[in-house]
């Protein structure tokens, strides 16, 4: 048993003297493919004469030189073979490429992990039998950490990098481990040294791939740095400790790849500290933030938290504010990560129990962020890129600092102002991305605005009330939005055009809601009563001023969407008055001289002028929508008809004195539509308008239908004698206007400009 003892340990010491010497052997073995690679190169054959092409003859007269040299005898074509054979093929090149690439990396990777696996079951082997010793295990595995350093550096000095970048980084390993397992598994040392002798490591490992620029090392470096709090703890709650540890690493991680312009350690340095203070956080903190509203340990996780954050967002953009160059990518996202983590934690920290001081700390991450973008816009201004990103963070922390703190309507005004000064910034700096936060940031002011719906709950004081007036100053910020990008000429087409038209609609549509609301519940809350008339009334004046707003050029912006707007909003208010007209006579009244119609003169007047304005911009307006000023001409003309016939029909049944007062209606009716069929056919000659002319017949022939169908059956004698009476007087004259028309040649003047103009 003892010579088996025996055999074992002479094999163990065997493995681990093969390492070196294998490695020695790897080393031997590359000096001999460099050697030929060499010796391969140096074969290479230049061109011969008899490959060279030969110029052409040239034309003219030349003096004519003879040449008495020798002619140049071609080798052989055995010498030519010979010489093919010895150029390497491009095939063959390649399969030494890779070769070299298997024999130089991969095989040199394959072995530092199958060494570090050697190692380690030899340690565990020799633990598990008890053949060394604790001390003793751990001098082996420091004296194998310290002869890979050794090697490591031999073989660079040979001019072997990779190999020696391969070996070193077996050796930071090995010591790494060497320093956890004398503190963890054997106790041989307590915290405190191993503490130090992690850091002492770390700064080696560091010092050595700064001097020598091996960003391999730093990177294994820091692993093993922030993998140190975590192996060597011992379960207590000591964050400032376990926090200045990381302060020290994070900084001087962060110099370093300032030194070398290593990204990635930037990278890895920001999530080592992420990970270690998540740790933390979730272990000791959460568990008591969730029973205490203050948990014991506050200040401290703010003030972490708030170092942590200047530092990843100022040593980051160190070298491109010092050089004046544009930042990288990664350091654009490691600001902006840092930016999303820290306000995370803010966020779970306080939203519970400290909203206010949450704000607080939303506006100054937000100052912190401005700060630094006009930093960069003294040092560096050609990098646009990191400006604009800067300064948006920055104002996402401004505007969430205002609801944080405030509850009532300070929020939206905020937002809406913001919106203006976001929208000022992307202008003077052309940045897309700041437009599109403009952008989103007044639709979430709209959202804020309808959430507070309904407008007024109690009796409040017509237009003079803080409700009314904050939805009067967001559409009044969309309107100065639309105003910026109408005078910026500089800005693209398309772009512009769609800013333009968009918030100009948006102020419009905003502004005529607010007034809807305002009407309707003063009506109902401080009236009291369920009448709507004086609601209508009142729409009836508000209506034709915004359909004429988004048709009245120059105050309307150029484009489809405000003529599609007003179209629609004409459509709708002739809509409304055609079936909310009655509420407006809900008591006697005088026939055409009260306020109900005067105010629906007003809507009938509104859709004539919006269609004079439309024409009057047709010549301007390229893609205006054909048509339209004629359907709002048609809509005015069927809209004040059907306006004659209630007004007619309501007047009739206000003052009724007995029960024949339909009968009275119909015929007045009857006589009304022949006066305005009759009116619409003078004007229809007068203004050679052939629409008005159909129009009125069709009128006169719905007039022939009632008289002959409804008329004969229900009225008595006198008012049925009126009713054709005047409906036949009304045909006369309207046939007597068109045969003198036709003698004056009217017609044939119309059918000549007709053909003259195809």
């Amino acid at each position: 048993m003892e010579d088996f003892v025996g055999l074992l340990i002479f094999l163990a010491v065997v493995c681990l003297l093969s390492a070196p010497m294998a490695v020695i052997l790897s080393l031997v073995a590359l000096h001999r493919i460099a050697r030929l690679r060499r010796e391969m190169e140096s074969r290479a054959i230049a061109p011969s004469v008899f490959d060279a092409p030969q110029r052409p003859a040239r034309l003219g007269r030349e003096p004519l030189i003879v040449d008495e040299r020798p002619p140049v005898q071609a080798p052989p074509a055995a010498s030519l073979e010979r010489i093919a054979q010895s150029q390497p093929t491009t095939l063959q090149r390649q399969s030494l490429s890779l070769e070299q690439r298997i024999g130089t990396r991969w095989v040199l990777a394959a072995g530092v992990i199958i060494l570090i696996f050697a190692v380690g079951f030899f340690l565990k082997y020799a633990y598990d039998r008890q053949w060394i010793g604790p001390l003793g295990r751990v001098a082996v595995a420091a004296s194998g950490g310290g002869l890979a350093l050794g090697i490591g550096e031999l073989t660079r000095r040979r001019g072997y990098d990779v190999v020696a970048k391969g070996v070193t980084a077996l050796g930071f390993a090995i010591l790494y481990a060497t320093v956890f397992a004398a503190h963890r598994w054997y106790d041989l040392i307590d915290s405190a040294l191993a503490y130090g002798l992690a850091i002492s490591l770390t700064v080696a490992a560091m010092s050595y791939a700064v001097l020598l620029n091996e960003v391999v090392a730093a990177l294994l470096a820091l692993v093993g740095g922030y993998v140190t709090p975590v192996v060597l703890s011992t379960g207590a709650n000591e964050p400032t400790t376990l926090f200045g540890y990381v302060l020290v690493l994070s900084v001087g991680a962060i110099l370093c790849a300032y030194w070398r312009r290593w990204a990635p350690v930037n990278l890895l340095a920001f999530a080592g500290t992420v990970v270690l203070y998540t740790g933390w956080f979730e272990r000791f903190y959460r568990p008591v933030m969730l029973e205490v509203s203050s948990p014991p340990q506050l200040a401290v996780a703010l003030f972490w938290l708030a170092v942590f954050f200047l530092i990843f967002l100022a040593l980051p953009l160190l070298h491109t504010l010092k050089k004046r160059i544009n930042s990288a990518l990664q350091d654009m996202v490691l600001v902006l990560a840092d930016a999303a983590v820290v306000f995370y934690y803010f966020w779970t920290i306080l939203v519970g129990h400290h909203r206010q001081w949450l704000a607080l700390c939303s506006l100054l991450m937000g100052g912190a962020y401005l700060a630094m973008t006009g930093l960069v816009f003294v040092r560096c201004r050609q990098d646009a890129d990191l400006r604009h990103a800067l300064l948006a963070v920055a104002l996402v922390f401004v505007t969430l600092a205002v609801p944080l703190y405030f509850e009532t309507y300070a929020v939206t005004l905020a937002w809406a102002a913001l919106g203006v000064v976001l929208a000022v910034i992307a202008l003077r700096y052309r940045s897309r991305l700041l437009h599109l936060a403009a952008g989103l940031l007044l639709a979430l002011t709209i959202g804020r605005l309808v959430s507070d719906l309904p407008l007024h709950r109690q009796p409040f004081r017509a237009i003079l009330n803080a409700d009314f007036a904050i939805w009067c100053f967001v559409a009044a910020a969309a309107l100065t939005g639309h105003v910026l990008y109408r005078l910026d000429r500089g800005l693209e087409a398309t772009v512009r055009s769609f800013a333009v038209q968009g918030l100009y609609a948006v102020g419009l549509l905003l502004l005529s809601a607010a007034l809807t609301m305002e009407m309707w519940y003063h009506a109902r809350l401080n009236f009291m009563s369920a009448d709507t008339g004086f609601f209508v009334g009142q729409m009836l004046l508000v209506l034709p001023l915004f359909m004429l707003l988004f048709v009245a050029r120059p105050i309307c912006p150029r484009g489809l969407l405000c003529r599609l707007l007003g179209g629609a909003l004409g459509a709708a208010a002739s809509i409304y008055l055609v079936f909310m007209y009655p509420q407006l006579h809900e008591y006697s009244f005088t026939i055409f001289l009260n306020g109900g119609f005067i105010r629906a003169g007003v809507l009938v007047a509104g859709l004539f002028t919006a269609a004079w304005l439309l024409r009057r911009s047709e010549r301007e307006q390229a893609d205006d929508i054909p048509g339209l000023p004629k359907a709002f001409v048609l809509a005015a003309i069927i809209v004040l008809w059907v306006l004659l016939t209630e007004e007619v029909w309501l007047y009739c049944r206000a003052a009724q004195t007995d029960g024949n007062w339909q009968l009275l209606a119909h015929m007045y009716i009857s006589i009304a539509w022949a006066l305005y069929a009759t009116a619409l056919i003078v004007v229809g000659f007068w203004r050679n308008v052939r629409v008005l002319r159909y129009l009125a017949l069709a009128i006169f022939l719905l007039l022939l239908a009632k008289i002959f169908l409804l008329d004969t059956r229900q009225l008595e004698s006198i008012y049925r004698i009126a009713g054709f009476l005047a409906t036949g007087l009304a045909l006369v004259g309207v046939s007597y206007l068109y045969q003198y028309l036709k003698k004056q040649g009217f017609f044939d003047k119309m059918l000549s400009d007709k053909s003259t103009s195809v």
